[in-house]
């Protein structure tokens, strides 16, 4: 039958098909050698046995469910064909009715979400010029000078920056409570790792001495402890300090930036980097603007289904943030005062402008017929094996599972190009293949881990789920969510 379209609202629709004649032969015959491979006869190796023999030890409903399984991609991908819908992920899904001609399906289909461009093309936004001045490039090389100073033991009382390396118990209503003890805990005093007022008490100890710091929970804390009066008993082991290098030819020798041997060649270094990361953020802010125009003028429906999508994979992401930070999802809500509804309402308004203007940008790589190829992927690959000194066929093995992801940025990245190529300042200029890479510092030891390639020009077949071996007519389970990108 004709897929039957239904608009259920809120970029939900309901898309009712069906599977018979030679679709549905091929998918029971495919079921059937499957189920075979399974069944013993005596006198017969396990698959080998002759197909009448094993078929009459089948189960029917065992072959209907296969066959179902074997073709539901099939029905889904036609239906989403006939009715020109784009998934945005996997549908819920509904076998209505099946018999031995083939069977009847519902697909329930959140669509990505459509949107009609405005201007996207000859929006005029200045952008910042950069300088760079000398108190900034000695500022740089006195952060440069502490982020390399030593620790060295302090003859003296313990001051705000000094890192005390000490003992401490907690106590509540005199009785000591679980996880507030620690030995030779290393505390940078104004680090505010601890509770406010804690380490101010700690200004002033002296390596051996015992003191008592006197505290008062947040309220908004966990449930046991919240708004409580606290005391913890310190022992004071060691006290060190921050020791910075002389700055010399030999210190930024001990650097091992590429070309850079002595003082003067540090400063040039440290003014270009300065230049650089000014550049890359007055690009970055060059974009947003442009992009908000584009957006402003754009008229983007995003389902509610989307935005709880989005809310849904941010609470996992914060709950793993959570249980590594060894603490409870229902401690964080008591020390935040929010509940899991309110976290989720939150991420869900947070999502709406990240994901509009998301749309956005891939609605303009679609208009424009911006895609990724295989030569691009190819070329991405190379570009980190070279960058690693790693054999090609190496990264790409490494690298293979995460494609999806590599090709989705490389499009955001295309159409980013374009945008900037076509709009403000650098519509003057000639649009480039690949835009300019900023030069990073050279790490003083290892080189930084590959950047976490992410949003996919091409788009593939969408999947459907596969059916519950249950009663035909009941439905299938939520298909696994596909990726965002168009």
């Amino acid at each position: 039958m004709a897929t039957k379209v239904v608009e259920k609202g809120n970029g939900v629709v309901e898309l009712s098909t069906s599977l018979k004649g030679e679709s549905w032969k091929a998918a029971n015959n495919k079921a059937i050698k499957k189920l075979a491979e399974k069944i013993t006869i005596k006198g017969f190796r396990k698959g080998k046995a002759p197909m009448n023999l094993v078929k009459e030890r089948i189960n029917p409903s065992d072959q209907l469910n296969e066959a179902i399984n074997a073709s539901l991609n099939e029905a889904y991908n036609n239906a989403l064909k006939e009715a020109n819908v784009r998934p945005y992920n996997n549908p819920q899904v509904n076998i209505t009715s099946v018999d031995a001609d083939g069977y009847e399906v519902t697909f329930i289909v959140t669509k990505v979400p459509e949107v009609k461009l405005g201007q996207y093309k000859g929006i005029e936004v200045a952008r910042e010029v950069v300088k760079v001045s000398a108190k900034e490039v000695q500022e740089s090389i006195d952060k440069l000078l502490a982020d390399n100073a030593e620790l060295v033991l302090k003859d003296g009382p313990a001051a705000m920056g000094d890192t005390v390396v000490f003992d401490f118990k907690g106590y509540v209503n005199g009785k000591e409570f679980e996880g507030g003890s620690a030995d030779n805990y290393s505390l940078v005093l104004g680090s505010n790792q601890f509770i406010p007022g804690f380490e101010d008490q700690l200004v002033g100890a002296k390596e051996g001495e015992k003191r008592d710091v006197l505290v008062t929970f947040p309220e908004q804390y966990v449930k046991d402890l919240a708004g409580k009066d606290a005391k913890f008993v310190c022992m004071v082991h060691e006290i060190k300090e921050k020791s910075n290098p002389v700055l010399d030819d030999d210190f930024v020798a001990g650097l091992n930036y590429k070309d850079v041997k002595t003082v003067e060649d540090l400063k040039k270094y440290q003014k270009a980097k300065l230049e650089d990361e000014k550049n890359r953020e007055a690009d970055r802010k060059h974009f947003d603007e442009i992009l908000e125009k584009i957006v402003a003028g754009a008229t983007v429906v995003i389902p509610d289904a989307v935005l709880a999508d989005e809310a849904q994979n941010s609470l996992k992401n914060l709950i793993n943030q959570i249980e590594q930070n060894g603490l409870s999802f229902e401690q964080y809500q008591q020390i935040t005062g929010q509940n899991e509804a309110a976290i989720i309402e939150q991420f869900k308004k947070d999502a709406l402008p990240r994901l509009t203007r998301y749309f956005v940008l891939n609605q303009v790589g679609r208009d424009e017929n911006l895609v990724i190829t295989k030569q691009d992927v190819d070329n991405y690959y190379a570009n980190v094996a070279k960058q690693y000194n790693m054999d090609v066929e190496k990264v790409r093995n490494i690298l293979k599972q995460n494609e999806q992801n590599i090709v989705e940025e490389l499009f955001q990245n295309k159409v980013t190009r374009f945008v900037l190529a076509n709009n403000g300042e650098l519509a003057k200029e000639e649009a480039k293949e690949e835009a300019p890479k900023a030069k990073k510092a050279p790490a003083k030891k290892a080189a930084p881990k590959a950047k976490k390639e992410a949003p996919v020009a091409e788009e593939k077949p969408a999947e459907a789920p596969k059916a519950k071996k249950a009663p035909a007519k009941k439905a299938a389970p939520k298909a696994k969510k596909e990726e965002k990108a168009e």
